[in-house]
């Protein structure tokens, strides 16, 4: 399997072995969390990790950029914003002085754009790395309360922040786009390469901070790994209650769906940083998409958090059926039609 451990690998391999117990740590690892959580006197101490991935498919200044906004998304879905890093970077032998410049211009322009500094790291270059992954990162932020998938409440309605698979129909667009252009008309590849700075859930997050935090927003959750499915399951998960989805309020961009279509990807089963999950107390729930809206982020109520005993479901044309975790797509298609040789 392609990407992301599973949830069984995790279980089986992983949570009984997390080194030294401490009374500090408030939230650990789990699957479906994006940050830990640490107290520290009367603070909060939000941690997340990964890979610095430069996809060089997007160009290099644009691949920095991503990379950062998949880090950063994590952070923030904590509730706190600005912070520290700790950045690795495994350079691969290839690259050039003047596209590592490139690349760490626009990872110190955006951690001065969005209040990160930058505190520790190694930087080195070594035979047998290559893109896209070129190292990791931690990023750290410091607050007086914080959320967690572990947060969302029954009765909280679920917002869907932006579009399912965006990140899936520019990775195509990007990795193919001789295929692209002989399949989809002028319009369609425009508006997919339109979106590509949507790819972050950063502004969409801010937006959820300011407007409130614990007893407004309970809850985010970037939907990466596994796309919006996955995400709505990982938070019913980690909450340890019901989740309901109807599948007809999930906004697809017809872009999105089309690429998706000639790659027989189903997108709500594939990787879309950019597009969020956010649990929100249902008296709020209208007042947080009107400010959404008004960011220029699309946003909708798609479900809502029920009592465990619901289950985790999904209600599509009328019809429900349990969401379960499974393999992301795009990493099957992206194999298979490299292997054809498609370009």
């Amino acid at each position: 399997m392609t990407g992301k451990i599973s949830k069984k690998f995790f279980d089986e391999n992983i949570i009984s072995r997390l080194g030294s117990e401490s009374d500090d740590i408030v939230v650990r690892p789990e699957n479906g969390v994006d940050v830990g959580i640490i107290k520290s006197g009367d603070n909060y101490i939000a941690v997340t990790t990964d890979p610095v991935s430069i996809n060089i498919n997007f160009g290099l200044e644009r691949a920095a950029w991503f990379a950062f906004h998949i880090l950063l998304s994590d952070l923030y879905t904590a509730g706190m914003r600005g912070g520290y890093m700790s950045i690795d970077l495994n350079l691969p032998l290839k690259m050039t002085d003047s596209e590592f410049k490139i690349i760490w211009d626009v990872i110190n322009r955006e951690c001065e754009k969005y209040g990160i500094s930058i505190i520790a790291g190694h930087t080195a270059r070594y035979s047998g790395t290559d893109y896209p992954m070129i190292g990791g990162a931690t990023l750290f932020s410091i607050g007086k309360k914080y959320i967690t998938t572990k947060n969302a409440r029954p009765g909280d309605k679920i917002i869907l922040a932006g579009s399912a698979a965006m990140q899936t129909a520019c990775m195509l667009l990007y990795a193919f786009p001789e295929y692209s252009k002989n399949k989809l008309d002028d319009n369609t590849i425009n508006e997919i390469n339109n979106l590509f700075y949507k790819l972050t859930c950063v502004n969409a997050e801010i937006i959820s901070i300011n407007f409130g935090i614990y007893n407004r927003v309970t809850s985010m959750h970037d939907c990466t790994e596994g796309g919006i499915l996955n995400a709505a399951y990982e938070i019913g998960m980690a909450s340890g209650n019901g989740i309901y989805i109807n599948a007809d309020k999930i906004l697809v961009y017809n872009s999105v769906k089309r690429i998706c279509e000639i790659f027989n990807i189903n997108p709500l089963r594939t990787i879309s940083e950019g597009t969020l999950l956010i649990t929100v107390r249902p008296e709020y729930a209208d007042d947080l998409i009107s400010q959404l809206n008004k960011g220029g982020i699309d946003a909708s109520i798609i479900g809502e958090v029920l009592d465990k005993s619901s289950g985790i479901k999904m209600d599509c044309m009328g019809k429900k059926i349990d969401i379960n975790p499974e393999d992301d797509q795009i990493w099957t298609a992206l194999e298979k039609y490299r292997e054809m040789g498609v370009r």
